[in-house]
């Protein structure tokens, strides 16, 4: 049996989570901390009277306490960070700024979600060939299998890749099934390649560790696992790959002096060399405060890696108390495969048919269990904030002998 989790890093009343509440959806939407809300309502404060707004300490130093408490929670040099509206935006900056040429290729998995389909796709008219790979055997059919133990989409991608393959876009942790790609063993192989890694990381992003050793791009939204709001998201660039990119050209990715002052720099210095260089425009600055307080409670929670020790433990918790139940222990000795491998973020993806999950979902809504499906799968996705009770609380839920099988 594995060790019993310990006290949640997040305390519980950091959110304002009622007590017969039990939220199991971050994947879809993160509950904004306390903090983080009063935060938005003093800077909401400085909009009502625009006359005593101070334009360092209420519009600059607000993106700077984000980029700061970024790059600390990520462990990187906060001059590499970029603030973008969502994942999507940031994708964007990099699809439209990269100089592709006709026939080249990039790489994305089969079964991606349209934020790391839709950017690369959108460029076919311009000769770019977007290819999806299958990850493992089936995964395509008709009736498609769910991820099994043992798989290796790492080596199904590096294995597609061509001398006209460019760029690989993946993300770290499907929004489905849940898998979660190994990005030393992928960036390792891309760069052998000549290939550019570029990551979606939003599934995984606040409750788990991303190596990005061997990467050139992480973005992610921050309104899932990071806990803000919707519309602002931070994105990671490697400095040797952000300067390949074209700047989007506004007023923010120019040069600090010239960006506040509107005079025209010399022609070699148009464009600022840190991550302001790929951002689009003035962010929502109401946004970018409330994610700067949710990812600095996460950091005085102790930070990704202590929040993803207590989340594994806590699925490790659920599996085993479903195991014992017929119904369940198919899809949990599937789970516990991938859990044990590295293979799986912070949501437990149960494979069900779509008649029982819909009777998981209704039972779940009279009993205020916050849940979701996607593609085939119940999504059970757990955070810092989750503690023992909310696990004998989920593993009642999915074994209720009302429930017709």
């Amino acid at each position: 049996m594995s060790p019993a989790p310990g006290i949640p890093p997040i305390p519980r009343d950091a959110l304002q989570l009622p007590a017969d509440v039990l939220w199991l959806a971050h994947c879809k939407d993160g509950p904004i901390p306390r903090v983080a809300a009063e935060g938005v309502r003093a800077l909401l404060e400085t909009e009502l009277e625009p006359w005593n707004l101070r334009w360092q300490e209420d519009f600059l130093d607000v993106q700077a306490r984000l980029r700061h408490a970024s790059a600390a929670f990520f462990a990187v040099d906060e001059a590499d960070i970029s603030l973008v509206a969502c994942t999507s935006a940031g994708l964007e900056a990099i699809s439209l700024g990269y100089a592709w040429q006709s026939g080249d290729e990039v790489l994305i998995p089969a079964g991606e979600f349209s934020s790391n389909r839709l950017p690369w796709l959108a460029l076919s008219a311009r000769g770019l060939v977007c290819r999806e790979v299958e990850l493992w055997p089936d995964q395509l059919a008709a009736n498609p299998a769910p991820p099994p133990p043992g798989i290796e989409p790492e080596q199904r991608l590096l294995d597609a890749i061509t001398p006209r393959t460019r760029l690989m876009s993946v993300s770290w942790i499907r929004f489905q099934d849940g898998t979660r790609l190994d990005l030393d063993r992928l960036g390792q192989g891309c760069a052998a390649r000549g290939v550019h890694l570029v990551v979606d990381g939003i599934q995984g992003a606040g409750t788990m560790v991303p190596s990005l050793t061997h990467v050139d791009a992480f973005v992610s939204g921050g309104h899932k696992g990071l806990l803000g709001t919707q519309g602002q998201g931070v994105m990671w660039t490697r400095p040797t790959f952000r300067q390949r990119l074209v700047p989007l050209g506004t007023w923010l990715s120019a040069p600090a002096a010239f960006s506040q002052s509107g005079t025209q720099a010399d022609a070699g210095d148009l464009w600022a060399s840190d991550g302001r260089r790929l951002e689009a425009g003035s962010p929502s600055i109401l946004s970018c405060g409330a994610l700067g307080h949710s990812v600095q409670l996460l950091l005085d929670s102790g930070g990704a890696r202590a929040i993803q020790a207590h989340v594994m433990a806590l699925q490790r918790l659920v599996l085993e108390r479903l195991l014992p139940h017929e119904e369940w222990s198919s899809d949990v000795a599937r789970l516990q495969g991938l859990l044990e491998s590295d293979r799986l973020g912070p949501t437990l993806s149960f494979r069900v048919e779509d008649d029982r999950a819909e009777r998981l979902l209704a039972t779940a809504a009279k009993q205020k269990i916050g849940t979701s499906t996607r593609e085939g799968y119940l999504r059970v996705a757990l955070h810092g904030w989750h503690s023992v009770r909310d696990v004998e609380r989920t593993v009642a839920w999915l074994t209720q002998v009302d429930i017709p099988r």
